[in-house]
């Protein structure tokens, strides 16, 4: 089971990508560089008394040079990671809580020089923990779908049956033609229950940002309806109820999220 895409582990493809990062960074660089030299010859050439310095864009940044394109590239580069991280859908296939620090190492940590090779490397391993990110996975979902001194009779905290009672999953939609969507703050979970029942499935991962379920929560006119491995219906207090229409995922489900090693399909 794969729940990784391998599109973007295509030599072709990862060439042309690589490739058209790498004369856009210098292209930058290039572009600073020229309009560095054309600032530097307006200040030479023209001596105001009052020091007016030629900035080169309006809002009041005088710098550049070098240390411009720097950041510019630097932003690119982020860019270029985030692109190539979405397109190997690898946050699909995370736990909730390794796809919050993987976020957070795109968006403000040390990322590694963009090459072939980190690229290939990162796939090459996420591929290989495939396993771990599914166990996880399940326990984060597994744990969400048990909630704790639930009112709900549908709900238990020591298995997940048939049915199961989500509150504060759904709201109002403000969208013609639908009734609710999925509620901003829970989205990241009722994501998570779907790619993990798409991936004990042996299908992957759930395709869009949002995954299946989500998409089709916001797409149905009255709240109602189904996709392979639900049925679900939205009430105005923000209760989802969902059933699950393949119970031996759901039987997987917990025999996974119990400790047991997952039997590869």
């Amino acid at each position: 089971m794969t729940p990784l895409t391998t599109d973007i582990a295509k030599r072709e493809t990862l060439s042309a990508m690589i490739g058209a990062y790498t004369t856009a960074v210098a292209d930058v660089e290039s572009a600073y560089a020229t309009l560095d030299a054309a600032q530097k010859r307006l200040r030479d050439t023209f001596l105001e008394p009052q020091g007016y310095r030629f900035k080169c864009n309006d809002r009041d940044v005088y710098d550049c040079g070098k240390a411009a394109s720097d950041q510019v590239n630097a932003k690119i580069k982020r860019d270029a990671w985030n692109a190539i991280v979405a397109r190997m859908e690898l946050r699909h296939a995370l736990s909730i809580k390794r796809r919050e620090e993987l976020d957070k190492q795109l968006r403000e940590g040390e990322l590694p020089e963009l090459t072939e090779n980190n690229v290939l490397a990162m796939f090459e391993q996420s591929a290989a923990n495939v396993e771990t990110y599914l166990t996880e996975a399940v326990a984060e979902v597994y744990e969400y779908l048990r909630p704790h001194n639930s009112q709900h009779k549908t709900n238990t905290e020591f298995a997940v049956g048939k049915r199961v009672i989500l509150t504060w999953a759904v709201e109002k939609s403000w969208s013609r033609g639908t009734d609710f969507r999925v509620n901003h703050h829970r989205q990241k979970y009722i994501t998570a229950l779907d790619n993990v029942f798409h991936m004990l499935d042996g299908k992957g991962t759930s395709k869009g940002y949002n995954g299946t379920l989500c998409d089709t929560i916001s797409t149905s006119p009255d709240g109602i309806g189904k996709t392979t491995y639900f049925a679900f219906k939205c009430y105005q207090n923000g209760n989802l109820h969902l059933e699950f229409l393949r119970p031996e995922l759901v039987e997987r489900l917990n025999v996974v999220a119990g400790g047991n090693r997952l039997n590869k399909p």
